[in-house]
């Protein structure tokens, strides 16, 4: 499990092994790369090589018209339906109608577009880069979306998540009641989460290794 680095100059900012908390309150909203939509980003990883290479991005959308996405090549995308409001893509021709919490997988390639919805609909987006290509090999990095719901006492850390991702309910992190679309970034020490008939987005970035360099000959 890739352990993200906690961005600095944010409430709640703690240490590499201490969980840190990044509130909805805080993220700007940005245009999209076409234009059509806003963003919210809640957290990229740059690759150590390339800082301007993000290994893997996590951030929240707002649509509220139909219209394509835009392209993302290299990466592979992981959505969520973050809203209680009918949402219907077309991926590659195909028609999804996602309901809230529902999730969809497809390549940054893809022909996607937003064929209808009603309101305000949101999305919590995550791409990972498929590969990065280092000294010996390419290094497969994998990303995953799932739900915790319901009444839970957990202990989370970064080999438990990655980031989690608050859609409703009450949920306490370490006694601190977090906000709706507020994110955790575990640490590695372990830290309380208690959930209260709440539904929170799990987002977890496995990181493979690399091939190993051929011996000389």
């Amino acid at each position: 499990m890739q352990s993200p680095k906690k961005p600095t100059g944010e409430p709640g900012n703690g240490s590499a092994d201490t969980a840190h908390i990044i509130p909805m309150a805080t993220l700007e909203p940005q245009r999209w790369a076409n234009g059509r939509g806003w963003t919210r980003e809640i957290h990229r990883e740059a690759a150590a090589d390339s800082p301007e290479t993000a290994t893997w991005r996590l951030s929240l959308a707002d649509i509220e018209d139909t219209g394509p996405f835009s392209p993302f090549p290299g990466m592979e995308r992981h959505l969520l339906s973050a809203a209680p409001v009918p949402l219907q893509l077309s991926i590659d021709g195909a028609v999804h109608d996602l309901r809230y919490t529902q999730i969809v997988t497809f390549d940054g390639t893809a022909e996607v577009a937003t064929t209808a919805v009603h309101g305000r609909a949101r999305a919590l987006n995550l791409m990972v880069r498929s590969g990065i290509r280092g000294i010996r090999g390419i290094r497969g990095i994998r990303g995953s979306l799932d739900l915790l719901g319901g009444d839970a006492q957990l202990s989370v850390s970064a080999a438990f998540a990655t980031a989690l991702v608050v859609l409703d309910g009450i949920v306490t992190l370490g006694g601190r009641r977090l906000e709706r679309f507020d994110t955790i970034l575990p640490g590695a020490e372990e830290t309380p989460l208690t959930l209260q008939d709440a539904t929170v987005a799990r987002v977890r970035v496995e990181t493979s290794a690399a091939d190993a360099a051929p011996a000389p000959a």
